[in-house]
């Protein structure tokens, strides 16, 4: 007996000490015991010495049987929130490697000699080997983008238009006619009338619509929020946990999700191009020839600003500053404008690759002018046969949302909110196709679109029935919860970070959730016109936010210019923390709208105001001044020059 005894003392003793002794060495490793992810050398020490080069470099690691490595692979796994952490990313001083600028004219001897620095450095440190490096690009001291006639010609372009709106402005100022007979295309360019319009739009209450004004600048600065925590996952952070760990983070997780949105933007875009069209064919022939104009008309109204901040980002914005990511985000960005511009021009950037798309956040454009097409092709069938409004209104409803149920459950996607993951944000969105068919696609956004024009139709048939909506207890209740809703939309799928969803919870979650969103505004609007709450209607009429709104366009435009700009020069890694996001977020916000500023007085307000001079008559303005829309007492009339089909 007393050897069994003694046999099962020495098996729990044995088992404790293995227990222990395993123990200790899961605990040896954690976060921090894997290799930073990203690390960037101080760019102007390294390349104070003349002949220095500073390379960025991208590398993985080798897969083998080491508990650390174990270790990255399995923390990586969970991919929804947790970067790659095989895959490294280095700005290098080439001092480090023995490297000078004599190499950076042999590609293969010098990502050989880069290979066996990090390998060294690598495997010294953490027991790890390099099996791939990838060589992004290298910079010495001497290097720069030269200036080139393409430059030259949009400096003089750019000149010229400055010098037009400055002499015409001198000119009212000191040259005003007397007798009223203001010269309009002089008053186009003019800066003190573009400013006054953008205080007050048009005219001194901004209509009925001024609501829609709010909700852009509201709209933009949260996408501005949305960037921002991408700028940040992009960039070198030196501490990237700060990501990952968002997801977790219940208010940081919320911006995760703050694609949703967008859906205001279309919402809008819906609901006043269909209310536009609804007036306008009320008293004008409303045919197939009307399609073709309208587009054309949209494209002169979009196109001006466009053209201007592509062309800014393709010549004098790359020679503005320099820095260790300069090309990976400015050069790159040159480079794809001056390949790919007429995507833009098109109006179809959504149509191609999104990581090679010139000015990326221009996507919008694509999707909803695409929508508009198709959205004027419904208005004209319902009101060439008026009895079939309601069934075709309601059958094109049923297929916006039908078709990205089938699209997301048959291509096997992401529910939306995932596919902003870290490792996807690292590679600018590509090879992501629930990014790619369901996010920046217009089949995608085309029951958001679609809700607008449902709106407006509705809208525009209340007016004409003379409903009195205003007075529904029905409509006020669903007045204020209606913003309670939106935001609850914004939390849904909040634990699909954490988990596999199955194909059919993805394809259900992508037709749904932004479409819950979309209905949650439309229900907004639609209290907004008749007043149903003070609260909420003061929120969206403050004063401030008129003009703020007017400038989103220009803001959608300009901040990914603003956010590339300010992370090609930083010169070391980035340390987030919650202070460093609000200030960066702050400043995003201040600088982006600033800058549209000037691109808005300069540029898209003198072409708005010739767009009308050209394809406005006098019958036709005539019509707009008389032909208002009465509304309940308490709300301003709106006239169809008042509505605009921009963001």
């Amino acid at each position: 007996m007393r050897w069994i005894v003694v046999f099962c003392t020495v098996n729990i003793v044995f088992a404790q000490n293995i227990s222990e002794k395993d123990g200790t060495t899961e605990a040896t490793f954690d976060y921090y015991s894997m290799p930073a992810l990203s690390q960037l050398d101080d760019f102007d020490l390294c390349l104070r010495k003349p002949k220095s080069i500073y390379c960025i470099v991208d590398f993985e690691l080798l897969e083998d049987e080491t508990p650390l490595y174990k270790y990255i692979q399995n923390f990586s796994s969970l991919s929804y929130k947790n970067y790659k952490h095989s895959k490294l990313h280095r700005g290098v001083c080439g001092d480090k490697c023995g490297l000078n600028f004599t190499h950076v004219n042999f590609t293969d001897t010098l990502v050989g000699n880069l290979k066996k620095c990090f390998n060294e450095t690598i495997h010294d440190k953490y027991g790890l080997q390099v099996n791939t490096l990838s060589l992004r690009y290298c910079k010495t001291q001497k290097d720069f983008i030269p200036v080139d006639s393409l430059d030259f010609v949009f400096g003089c372009i750019l000149l010229l238009i400055l010098l037009v709106n400055l002499g015409c402005t001198v000119y009212y100022f000191f040259w005003r006619p007397q007798n009223g007979k203001e010269n309009r295309y002089i008053l186009a360019f003019c800066v003190q009338k573009n400013w006054k319009a953008l205080k007050y739009g048009g005219s001194a209450e901004g209509g009925i619509f001024k609501c829609f004004q709010a909700m852009r600048f509201y709209t933009m600065v949260m996408i501005l929020g949305l960037h921002s925590m991408i700028f940040i996952g992009y960039g070198y952070t030196e501490n990237p946990e700060f990501i990952e760990n968002s997801y977790d983070d219940f208010f940081k997780s919320l911006l995760f999700n703050a694609r949703v949105i967008v859906q205001i933007f279309f919402v809008m875009g819906g609901f006043l191009m269909a209310y536009k069209m609804l007036l306008y064919a009320e008293s004008h022939p409303f045919t197939l020839k009307t399609v073709p104009m309208a587009i054309v008309n949209r494209w002169l109204r979009l196109m001006p600003a466009v053209l201007v901040v592509m062309a800014l980002a393709m010549t004098w914005v790359p020679h503005m500053g320099s820095g260790p990511m300069w090309d990976a985000v400015v050069k790159r960005e040159r480079d794809l404008c001056r390949k790919n511009w007429w995507q833009l021009v098109i109006l179809m950037p959504n149509l191609f690759p999104f990581e090679n798309l010139c000015l990326p956040q221009a996507w919008y454009l694509g999707t909803d002018t695409q929508l508009f097409f198709v959205t004027l092709v419904v208005l004209l069938i319902i009101w060439k046969w008026p009895r079939f409004g309601a069934p075709v209104l309601s059958g094109v409803m049923i297929i916006s949302l039908i078709i990205p149920f089938l699209q997301s459950y048959f291509m096997n996607l992401l529910p939306i909110r995932v596919s902003i993951f870290p490792e996807s944000i690292r590679d600018i969105f590509g090879y992501n196709d629930t990014f790619y068919h369901a996010y920046v696609s217009a089949q995608g956004n085309w029951a958001g679109y679609h809700l607008g024009v449902l709106t407006a139709w509705f809208y525009h048939k209340a007016q004409t029935k003379k409903w009195d909506l205003g007075e529904s207890w029905l409509l006020k209740v669903l007045f204020v919860i209606s913003i309670p809703v939106a935001m609850g939309t914004v939390l849904m799928g909040w634990d699909l970070h954490h988990r596999e969803a199955s194909a059919f919870e993805a394809a259900v979650f992508n037709a749904l959730n932004q479409n819950f969103f979309a209905l949650a505004i439309c229900v907004f609007v639609i209290g907004y016109f008749y007043r149903c709450n003070r609260i909420y209607v003061g929120a969206v009429e403050w004063g401030p936010l008129q003009p703020l709104g007017r400038l989103s366009y220009c803001a959608m435009l300009l901040h990914a210019t603003v956010l590339r700009t300010y992370g090609g020069q930083m010169r070391r890694s980035f340390y987030a923390t919650d202070y460093t996001a609000i200030m960066l977020f702050c400043g995003i916000v201040c600088s982006t709208y600033l800058l549209s500023l000037p691109l808005h007085l300069f540029v898209e307000a003198p072409a708005c105001q010739i767009q009308k001079i050209l394809f406005g008559s006098r019958r036709q303005k005539k019509h707009e001044e008389n032909n208002t829309v009465t509304v309940k007492p308490g709300i301003s009339n709106v006239s169809v020059s008042t509505v605009s089909t921009h963001i």
